[in-house]
């Protein structure tokens, strides 16, 4: 399997909801604050440059704690090899961990036949992946040492990127909100003032192919 990046992608990241005060007053009336409410949308488009994959690491044994030790030496491997494939240790997240019993699949034979106890234990890890060469790598290393229900990758920005892509989407709600208020109050025969209001909407998605 090749994994491959869309190379346009549009992010949608933030609404602003701005509030611009209107004023007309006259030296000898005392009227109260007139205000103009309008609402603009800014976005920007961002290339996602991290993927995130959930992996599910599951071991099954009559007596918990020994699937507790199995558990924990699938997961240990699991991370020595991802390491290997330069994956950071903060990359890889331990979501997860679930342990009880186990229930086995049952057969069509009637009567059934007893159903043998065992337990389960099982950890699911999050892994952040950087460079996206090596998504099919991690993806095999996973599958290759027991991981099931994987989950992924989705395609997202880093913490950094995030928050850049959101400040310049909001210069351009501002913008926009800015220019929808001068507009009315010139209709209405008013003057804009300062902003006495700010509302902000994080309403930022995940990326769509073009």
């Amino acid at each position: 399997m090749n994994f491959r990046i869309p190379k346009n992608l549009i992010w949608p990241i933030v609404v602003l909801v701005i509030a611009f005060g209107a004023f007309y007053l006259k030296p000898w009336l005392v009227k109260p604050q007139e205000t103009i409410s309008v609402t603009a949308q800014g976005s920007f488009d961002a290339t996602p440059d991290i993927a995130k994959i959930t992996a599910t690491i599951e071991s099954k044994n009559p007596k918990l704690d020994e699937a507790r030790s199995e558990n924990e030496k699938k997961v240990s491997q699991i991370i020595v090899k991802l390491k290997q494939l330069k994956v950071d240790e903060k990359d890889i997240k331990t979501q997860n961990i679930s342990a009880g019993q186990g229930y086995e699949t049952q057969t069509m034979i009637y009567p059934a036949p007893p159903r043998p106890t065992t337990n389960q234990f099982s950890t699911s890890l999050e892994i952040t992946i950087r460079s996206f060469e090596t998504t099919d790598e991690v993806i095999a290393v996973l599958t290759s040492n027991g991981a099931t229900n994987l989950y992924g990758p989705q395609l997202t920005l880093s913490d950094t990127n995030l928050e850049e892509a959101k400040s310049q989407a909001r210069e351009k709600a501002v913008a926009s909100a800015k220019k929808k208020a001068e507009e009315l109050a010139n209709a209405s025969g008013r003057k804009v003032g300062k902003v006495v209001n700010i509302a902000e909407q994080g309403d930022y998605g995940y990326p769509v192919p073009m």
